[in-house]
């Protein structure tokens, strides 16, 4: 370790309070420091937030701009940060106009690492289920292949991020809050948690249950099987206030349930979860703060999609079906278990060499990137200009492809407009032949006619 104070950056959503988005500064920050010495860790976001409404200070990417030459380091996540749909948070913008929704928060900071030299880390973001538009293709491109270290949390992230280059290496790293362990000692719980374990009533045995809509199917076994469940308290915890999490979603009728006075700080929460003899709900960090504990997870979430099929090799999570009775005993008896899971020894063990590597990536200093980036700027007006006619073609097939629906909607109407025209005449010709007088006069006739073929089938 040097005497240089390290000056660190790492770019996400640390201004929404969410909890995992939370975490990932503190986790990098203790990381870092034990490699390094002494960091300057500057979260950055849309928004500024201080001390002490926040549990750190956060800078705007807005002034990323006249800080980015003091920087020795750029961690770009994690968390889902890799997007490109609008739709980040309710109300959630950049802090001016000027500045790229959502990729203000990730992909400029990235290329502003790049056109000075810094160092630039991806550490652990996810992006799937979100497509790469056009425009965005040639950035993205670029940056991954200029990046010294690409670790991405999940296997469909990596997919698609390498599909975009040769060159680029993509790497696949569990997320950095399995790391938790390092940063919470549960064998000494802190003043903090004590504290508050006091002033929400908990004093002994507790499960914690994520405070969203979902989760029926727990609530019910909570309530008709009381008495098997005496032994515990159930801990209403929101986990994304900004997601729109409260108690009160679960219901007041919920025996020996009890809330906290405050939303907690990122790390006390964790240590929360990490005492709890059980966690209920649906939130990826939840779960997989529990799993870095030891603590058994039944989660809501589909774990057969996206982000979450990652959690299955980890011993201790469970899947809740919401509409499917939970067997009490199968819940009651799962509950407490802390096994040892060789997946989460393997993934903390990655997460230590990655660290390793982070570190050394900073103290290596500035990296020759400038010219490569001069030569993409050269280059922009073209692939501006490819962008803008790939976009034409695209709008011109779009067009053709509505222009065919359009002419097989009008074919529809007109064949529909003549059956229409059809029926009307056969009505016409109908009424006309039941209002006949030669249709009244032979009517005895097709009713003995009726009755003499009933006779005969008879």
């Amino acid at each position: 370790m040097s005497d240089k104070e390290w000056q660190v950056a790492i770019f996400g959503t640390f201004d929404v309070a969410n909890y995992g988005d939370l975490l990932f500064p503190l986790i990098a920050k203790t990381e870092l420091q034990a490699r390094l010495g002494a960091v300057q860790l500057h979260a950055f976001s849309y928004h500024s937030r201080s001390t002490p409404e926040w549990p750190y200070p956060v800078t705007s990417v807005s002034e990323l701009p006249r800080l980015i030459d003091t920087l020795d380091g750029v961690l770009i996540g994690g968390g889902f940060i890799i997007r490109f749909d609008k739709l980040v948070a309710s109300g959630y913008y950049p802090p001016t106009p000027e500045i790229h929704h959502p990729t203000g928060y990730w992909l400029s900071p990235a290329l502003l690492a790049l056109q000075h030299g810094v160092p630039l880390i991806w550490n652990a973001p996810g992006m799937h289920c979100n497509d790469i538009p056009s425009w965005a293709t040639p950035l993205l491109k670029l940056t991954l292949e200029l990046s010294p270290h690409v670790q991405v949390r999940d296997a469909l992230s990596q997919a698609t991020l390498s599909a975009l280059s040769d060159q680029a290496r993509v790497e696949v790293l569990p997320d950095t809050a399995f790391g938790l362990p390092n940063l919470i000692d549960l064998q000494q719980p802190s003043n903090e948690y004590r504290l508050l374990c006091e002033q929400a009533g908990l004093n002994g045995p507790y499960l914690v249950v994520h405070s969203i809509a979902g989760l029926e199917s727990f609530l019910q076994l909570w309530k008709t099987h009381s008495a098997l469940f005496a032994p515990w308290q159930l801990l209403l915890l929101p986990i994304g206030p900004v997601l729109g999490d409260h108690e009160s979603i679960l219901g007041a009728d919920l025996p020996r349930a009890v809330s906290l006075p405050t939303w907690p700080a990122p790390l006390l929460l964790a240590e929360i979860l990490g005492h709890a003899q059980g966690v209920i709900g649906h939130s990826y960090h939840l779960a997989i703060t529990a799993l870095a504990f030891g603590v058994p997870i039944f989660s809501s979430a589909n774990l057969n999609s996206g982000k979450y099929t990652a959690l299955l090799q980890y011993q201790g999570i469970y899947p809740l079906h919401a509409n499917q009775v939970i067997d009490p005993q199968w819940f009651v008896e799962r509950l407490g278990q802390r096994c040892s899971c060789s997946r989460l020894i393997e993934s903390q063990e990655q997460l230590r060499r990655h660290w390793d590597q982070v570190a050394e990536l900073i103290t290596q200093g500035h990296r020759p990137t400038s010219q490569p980036m001069n030569q993409f700027w050269q280059s922009l007006p073209s692939l501006l200009e490819e962008t803008r006619l790939d976009g034409r073609e695209e709008c011109l097939s779009q067009q053709a492809e509505l222009d065919q629906l359009k002419t097989q909607w009008q074919q529809l109407t007109q064949l529909h407009r003549q059956q229409q025209e059809l029926m009307s005449q056969t009505r016409s010709e109908l009424d006309r032949m039941y209002r006949s007088s030669s249709y009244r006069i032979t009517a005895p006739l097709r009713s003995i006619r009726r009755r003499f073929k009933y006779l005969l089938g008879r």
